[in-house]
């Protein structure tokens, strides 16, 4: 009996707020898991129609075409390896070099 108020503590894993932030921890989880599985499962169905459609070419059942079909298909795999190395790849762009200035403008008279 003496020991009820400690549910009341803000520490103590019984208190009705500790259990409903883990109760909406373990809800938001779940939702995460299952948007990561759904895009596992997309990136997977990508791979595989590319390598049935790489196998068809091979075979010659298909004609082999240079096209940017990738471009507009959703792209989920290489959209994120594409977003990174992009802004990477401006950084170490180089920049020119400050225009030397023209002689006839600088000369004094």
């Amino acid at each position: 009996m003496a020991l009820k108020f400690l549910n009341k503590k803000g520490w103590h894993t019984g208190s009705l707020c500790n259990i409903e932030n883990v109760w909406k921890a373990e809800q938001k989880h779940d939702v995460e898991q299952k948007k990561l599985e759904e895009l596992r499962k997309q990136i997977h169905e990508e791979r595989e129609k590319a390598e049935f459609r790489q196998l068809q070419e091979q075979v010659g059942l298909v004609p082999k075409q240079e096209r940017l079909d990738f471009l507009y298909d959703s792209g989920l795999s290489s959209w994120k390896d594409s977003s990174d190395t992009g802004f990477k790849a401006l950084e170490s762009f180089p920049t020119k070099a400050e225009p030397e200035p023209s002689t006839s403008a600088n000369k004094v008279p």
